[in-house]
């Protein structure tokens, strides 16, 4: 699961998220889209239009030829699994980073969202957070726990790629036996 951050400009409140967008992962493009994030609907969208644009392109012209479809077929596998399989990793990230140059900024009395950001470089350590000792162990420690979920994410995210992997060469082995 993504990490949320609270943050705020002029009162109004909006989420941060960092780490693997599993809703990316499974809802990809509508994220976006629900957010209101026009730019990153633009990118998850835009493989899809290139495909096809593609499709479209030997529709068009009338093209048979056996290569011509297996590279545009492997073109559109491609552009696919970059949409599926890459984007879900940097969404968030872009995300977060966007609102924050929009200006939006965790509250000053939430150590975590604060925390969070500063110990991961979204923002920047103030004069006044390093010269208390009291506030940079409270930082410290939740950025030690921010690390360790981390890493369960990623376990998680291997776990499962590794058995779609396993589902698809299953289908593929079933496929060809017949």
């Amino acid at each position: 699961m993504a990490i949320e951050v609270n943050l705020e400009k002029y009162g109004y409140k909006k989420k941060g998220f960092l780490g693997f967008s599993w809703t990316a992962f499974f809802f990809n493009f509508f994220v976006p889209l629900f957010r209101l994030d026009f730019l990153g609907f633009f990118i998850f969208i835009s493989p899809y239009l290139i495909i096809a644009v593609i499709v479209s392109f030997i529709l068009i012209t009338g093209v048979n030829d056996e290569n011509t479809i297996l590279v545009s077929s492997v073109i559109s596998l491609i552009l696919k699994l970059i949409s599926r399989l890459v984007l879900p990793f940097y969404y968030n990230k872009m995300y977060t980073r966007k609102l924050l140059k929009q200006g939006y900024l965790p509250p000053v009395d939430d150590d975590y969202s604060n925390a969070i950001l500063k110990g991961t470089g979204y923002l920047e350590y103030t004069d006044e957070d390093l010269l208390d000792k009291e506030k940079m162990e409270r930082y410290k420690v939740i950025i030690e726990e921010y690390e360790n979920e981390r890493k369960k994410d990623m376990h998680t995210i291997i776990i499962v790629f590794a058995l779609i992997g396993v589902l698809i060469a299953f289908f593929y082995f079933m496929a060809s036996y017949s």
